[in-house]
């Protein structure tokens, strides 16, 4: 498996900052601005360019482990090694269209305050503090790389990260495909979205 390219991260972090700025209205640009963090709720963003989709995925720690420090029991270790488990199933937290025959490629994630592991096909590389605000409040960050036979399918996208993670209660979503740009609401009562043109 191969690690995700730099040039990969840096155009989706083009991309979402653009579609930040674009879409979101005035009050949430601000609050990203802040460095918002609001437990039940995560910030998705979905890349699509030639046949690689590129998804990043920011949620408070609380919203997927319960806690937002570094494990300390057993159990919490646990549980640490159960989320991180999940998220590296990329392609099952993350449905895209079946049509458009997307594979998982890389999986990498950051607890932001321990090494929660580097993630499927990932090297160790990740800043242990990434994610972590002056509040000491931790964001779980995970990348993830897709590659897909039929890229003009894609279409749409489900989200499994409801039934893993069933503190989450909203994910907001922003796109960029071939079909255009755009952003959602998806929660565990509407976990689809799909991808509209301009």
């Amino acid at each position: 498996m191969n690690r995700i390219r730099t040039t990969d991260v840096a155009s989706l972090t083009a991309i979402t900052m653009c579609l930040a700025v674009a879409n979101a209205p005035a009050e949430d640009t601000e609050q990203r601005r802040q460095g918002a963090h609001v437990h039940g709720m995560a910030h998705m963003t979905l890349a699509a360019e030639g046949n690689k989709v590129l998804i990043e995925l920011t949620s408070p720690a609380a919203s997927l482990i319960g806690f937002e420090r570094a494990p300390r029991t057993d159990d919490e270790r646990a549980t640490l090694a159960l989320a991180r488990e999940n998220l590296e199933a990329g392609d099952a937290m993350i449905r895209l269209n079946i049509e458009a025959g997307c594979r998982l490629e890389t999986a990498e994630i950051d607890a932001g305050f321990a090494d929660a592991g580097q993630g499927r096909g990932a090297e160790h590389a990740h800043d242990h503090d990434v994610g972590q605000g002056a509040d000491g409040h931790a964001d779980f960050v995970v990348h993830y790389s897709f590659v897909c036979d039929r890229p003009e399918a894609l279409g749409s996208a489900a989200l499994g990260l409801f039934s893993g993670f069933p503190a989450l209660e909203r994910v907001l979503l922003q796109y960029v495909t071939a079909e255009g740009q755009g952003g959602a609401e998806l929660t565990p009562r509407v976990p689809v979205v799909t991808f509209v043109p301009l």
